[in-house]
């Protein structure tokens, strides 16, 4: 896979506030569905019978606006870098409408077997992932 990869979010109900802002927990959400998308376009499977599985380590967000009840927003997704066992996903969350970035973010990812323990990373996985470029 080459360029960033893009993933479309319509706001819904329960993700906002009472002032219908999405509550800042819910980006993380959008994260999620994104990075298992790009995943599948990888290759790699999501599920509880993989040979090996991503969690997450830690995470770096900033919030630079506020999205809002039933906004279409689009997450976009690359690869800042790769090792043997973790990766760096780069995040940036834009509404399209007026091209407000709502959101930045970087992830770093831990690969992990089926027991947990940290593992190498899939080659072919890691090799789709550094074509990839990184959000504005």
């Amino acid at each position: 896979m080459e360029g960033i990869h893009t993933y479309p979010v319509r706001v819904q109900f329960d993700e906002v506030d009472q002032y219908g802002i999405v509550h800042h927990t819910k980006y993380f959400l959008y994260f999620e569905r994104a990075r298992v998308d790009l995943m599948g376009a990888l290759g790699m499977k999501p599920g509880m019978d993989e040979e090996y599985g991503l969690i997450v380590a830690s995470a770096e967000i900033k919030f630079r606006a506020s999205a809002k009840f039933l906004d279409d927003l689009v997450v976009e997704q690359g690869c800042r870098k790769t090792g043997a066992s973790r990766i760096v996903l780069a995040y940036r969350i834009v509404r399209p409408a007026d091209s407000a970035v709502i959101t930045t973010a970087d992830l770093t990812l831990a690969f992990v077997d089926s027991t947990g323990r940290p593992c190498r990373a899939p080659d072919d996985i890691r090799a789709g992932l550094k074509a990839m470029g990184v959000p504005g």
